[in-house]
């Protein structure tokens, strides 16, 4: 199984971030695999500390998905973390990360500079909801 999360900051922001092996300006929400013997909730914490060093203070479960790759589960949660924190990423799995506004999120994918992942994908929903529409 996998998870992947909704990271929210105090001022209802989320993060998003782009991996080394995603194509140029795509960028997700968080995601990784539980280790054998972590809770769900457990896995949301480490991950986010291990791919960006922000400490998450609160975990809530969305919902799961069939996830083809490698013919797994994805589990989906909200994460927040305290306060307007900067995320560090170690420039090789992750290469940036940082918190969008609505507005910013919205300008961003409009002007062309950032691609959301694709349609139907739990993190598109998961962000989708957040939004409160569709980009």
């Amino acid at each position: 199984p996998a998870v992947i999360m909704t990271i929210h900051d105090a001022n209802d922001r989320v993060l998003l971030a782009h991996a080394s092996h995603f194509p140029r300006k795509r960028y997700s929400l968080l995601a990784g695999y539980l280790e054998p013997g972590e809770s769900l909730e457990s896995a949301v914490v480490r991950e986010t500390l291990e791919e960006v060093q922000l400490r998450v203070t609160r975990v809530e479960y969305r919902g799961s998905q069939a996830w083809p790759f490698p013919r797994s589960l994805m589990l989906a949660f909200d994460a927040w973390v305290e306060g307007t924190p900067e995320p560090i990423v170690d420039g090789e799995e992750i290469t940036e990360a940082r918190f969008y506004s609505r507005e910013e999120l919205a300008r961003a994918v409009a002007d062309g500079d950032l691609l959301l992942p694709g349609e139907g994908s739990a993190a598109r929903g998961m962000l989708e909801e957040w939004n409160g529409a569709p980009f």
